[in-house]
């Protein structure tokens, strides 16, 4: 019961702010289930998928994909992936813990940060490609070695790019898509899926994200994801640090 509490909270975020949620889908397998980081990692990625497709699927459907950017990140992504979990399992326990925890917590401190600062700065010409090729490649690193969707460097360098909030926002659900279902895929290879915990969460966030709208379609989400994006930051912040003292 508790997981689906879990899973229906993780599902409210999500649908308020977007990405994929494998943070704090690996935050709560980890430090509050207590599952071994290396069946967490993939797990929390198959976790993600069913909300990150039919997420893409409507944001297709309204016109909000820059699909050129977005397949320029996903094909730099693709070696960070497969190099990413072909790594992970030579991993020690004890360091592979450090670093899905180090992740966590810098992801949670960029979510917070965001929150406060967004982003100012634009790349055009020729550094936008590179920038996206480097920001899809760091993405892929993440879900290849830590079960993450990289959804925080994908939406804040899409941001950085030009991008308004909904085409970054759009554009990142398709990217995110993408490569949670490449970076299963080849965790189902090498790694362990804890099907039980997992379900329980996808049921959970499934809830969580349908009801969501539904409840808040009269208040200003604006307003409302502008004090809970950082309490998600925060959050996952919390995650990475249980990791390190459990």
């Amino acid at each position: 019961m508790l997981v689906l509490v879990y899973g229906f909270l993780i599902g409210v975020f999500i649908s308020l702010m977007g990405g994929g949620g494998a943070a704090m889908y690996l935050g709560v397998l980890t430090s509050q289930l207590g599952i071994a980081t290396a069946v967490a990692a993939p797990t929390s990625l198959i976790v993600a998928i069913p909300a990150l497709i039919f997420g893409c699927i409507t944001q297709i459907r309204i016109h909000n994909v820059q699909f050129s950017l977005g397949n320029r990140m996903i094909v730099a992504a693709i070696p960070g992936i497969l190099v990413g979990t072909g790594v992970s399992p030579l991993i020690p326990d004890q360091i592979y813990d450090w670093v899905v925890g180090t992740i966590l917590i810098v992801m949670g401190l960029i979510v917070v940060y965001r929150a406060f600062r967004p982003a100012q700065h634009q790349v055009t010409g020729s550094a936008r490609a590179w920038t996206a090729a480097g920001l899809g490649l760091l993405s892929g690193l993440m879900v290849g070695i830590g079960g993450l969707t990289g959804g925080g460097p994908t939406v804040a360098g899409l941001s950085i790019l030009g991008l308004n909030a909904l085409s970054a926002a759009g554009t990142s659900t398709y990217v995110l898509s993408v490569m949670a279902v490449i970076g299963a895929v080849s965790h189902l290879f090498t790694g362990t899926i804890d099907w039980l915990a997992g379900i329980s969460l996808m049921v959970g966030s499934v809830i969580g994200a349908v009801a969501t709208p539904l409840v808040l379609h009269r208040f200003d989400l604006t307003k409302v994801s502008r004090w809970l994006t950082p309490i998600m930051g925060l959050v996952i912040v919390y995650f990475g640090v249980s990791i390190f003292l459990k």
